[in-house]
């Protein structure tokens, strides 16, 4: 016969069996990946393309507040590396965390590692997104809603992936308390507060988790609206650079011969296609709007190195989020729907068989 599971196994399947959905955890590994690969474009523009470039942080210090050269571009260098160093770590982690027991010291380690990485890429995308507010000449107003989805998709994933503290002793592991109290009631009623806590500890966890999945959904649906409103106005307002685009991928790829009036036409149309579906899906959180955010978001990026060639890559990859993001939330959205029809089929079942 098979011997009872130990209370360590028991907990490790616990641990294994949390609240997350295929469809869930699909949408995890998918922010990793965007984020990831958004951490690599960034690296791509300032420090592996073949034209050297400084980013507006090294602007604003060297320009701005007339920092010694050298000093801004250590730190603009030693950013760039660290957000290299941050991508590795999240792929790495992210494998870790998936691969190796929830409870070992190998998972906690990769935990934590992923979490400073985390936080380090939302500090340094937000950063330079405000050094862009400060330094562009033009549409400098809207950087911070044209990068949102670059600093909250490292945001949500750090929402997703955080893992609970546990609570208690669990029950089969001797606590300092019951060894040194000899009473006993008291050890009596010590092992039953354990037990209690053992019931409910499950419970408190899913709920912290669901909390932790809808802000994390909220994060993300707010960073998409932001950046498609924010592009879709730049479009509407006929931005050269986007024309420039058009005219280029055209020029190169379609030869359907478009004129400047054409594109700017069809810029104007897309601006308001892209505000409608970013407000839809903030106040309806259509799938649709989701859907087609993500099919618009890749094609967008793809269009720089459509239009400038292959070198162009690291601003289309430094792009990821503008399709990723809204393509995770269509996936948390039908992980959404997915946990109400099941827990109105279980509600259902329920009532029948009363």
């Amino acid at each position: 016969m098979n011997s009872p599971p130990s209370h360590r196994e028991s907990s490790r399947d616990q641990a294994r069996q949390r609240f997350l959905t295929p469809t869930t955890t699909t949408a995890m590994w998918w922010l990793r990946w965007v984020v990831l690969i958004q951490c690599i474009g960034v690296v791509g523009r300032y420090l592996l393309s073949s034209v050297e470039t400084e980013s507006d942080i090294y602007g604003w210090l060297y320009f701005d507040l007339h920092w010694p050269e050298s000093l801004c571009q250590g730190i603009d260098d030693f950013g760039m590396v660290l957000t290299l160093v941050a991508a590795v770590v999240i792929g790495v982690a992210g494998w870790c965390r998936s691969k190796c027991d929830p409870v070992s010291i190998v998972a906690s380690i990769a935990h934590w590692s992923d979490q400073v990485a985390l936080v380090w890429v939302a500090v340094w995308m937000l950063a330079l997104s405000l050094a862009h507010m400060i330094r562009a000449s033009v549409y400098g107003e809207l950087a911070l809603a044209e990068h949102a989805v670059r600093y909250a998709a490292p945001i949500a994933l750090l929402m997703l992936s955080w893992r609970p503290v546990s609570m208690g002793h669990p029950v089969g592991e001797p606590s300092s308390l019951l060894k040194k109290g000899s009473d006993p009631l008291r050890r009596f009623e010590f092992t039953m507060l354990q037990q209690r806590l053992q019931r409910v500890r499950p419970l408190f966890q899913q709920a912290a988790s669901r909390g932790r999945g809808k802000m994390a959904l909220s994060v993300l649906v707010l960073a998409a609206a932001a950046t498609f409103l924010a592009h879709g106005y730049k479009a509407m307002e006929c931005y050269a650079p986007f024309t420039d685009l058009i005219l280029l991928s055209d020029l190169q790829w379609t030869g359907f011969g478009f004129s400047q009036s054409t594109a700017e036409r069809a810029l104007v149309a897309i601006g308001v296609l892209d505000a409608i579906v970013a407000i839809a899906l903030v106040v309806f959180r259509f799938r649709i709007a989701a859907a087609y955010m993500a099919i618009w978001g890749w094609v967008t990026a793809a269009s720089r190195m459509s239009a400038l060639g292959l070198d162009a890559w690291p601003e289309t990859v430094l792009r990821a989020a503008n399709g990723g993001v809204p393509f995770v939330i269509l996936l948390l959205l039908v992980a959404q729907l997915a946990a109400q029809q099941h827990s109105a089929q279980q509600n259902s079942a329920q009532f029948e068989s009363e």
